[in-house]
Formats: C-alpha cells, structure tokens, sequence
C-alpha cells in the first residue's frame, strides 16, 4: 500500500481502505484494495462531499465486494487519518 498523506486508512477484515484528500474543496479519493489479489485496487473513485460521507462510501463498496466474495464483513473500521 503507497503512503498516505491527507487523508485516512482504514483495515476492513482482509480489505484495505484509503481516503485520499484532493486539491478540490471537499474532494476525495476512496479506494478499496484488497491485498490478497494480484491487482489489489477492487474500487476506486472520486467524489465532492464530506470524510465522513467517503468513510461510509468507501465502508459500503468494501461491504458489497466482500458479499459479492461471500465473506463477512467486519463490524467496525478503525480509520487513522493523517
């Protein structure tokens, strides 16, 4: 997983998410990895709202892959952000 600056981290059982801060007021990056794969990026997109609206996003993408997988999701996420 690169570095991250501006923005957040979150594990999510096996999956990986990343909030990236963009140059745009209120825009950001949302990525889900899931680093067991060979191509660990599963999701990636940008949107204008709020950390706490990309949080939910990026938590509800990570849950419907990992139904898609038949895993349980996990019943929190932890993000760190910096």
């Amino acid at each position: 997983m690169e570095e991250l600056q501006h923005g957040c981290r979150a594990e999510f059982g096996a999956l990986e998410l990343r909030i990236q801060a963009t140059a745009r007021l209120n825009g950001f990056v949302v990525y889900v990895e899931d680093p067991r794969l060979d191509h660990v990026m599963v999701y990636e997109h940008a949107e204008l709202n709020t950390l706490e609206s990309a949080k939910e996003h990026a938590v509800l993408r990570a849950t419907e892959y990992l139904s898609g997988l038949h895993e349980p999701p996990p019943d929190v996420s932890h993000w760190r952000c910096s």
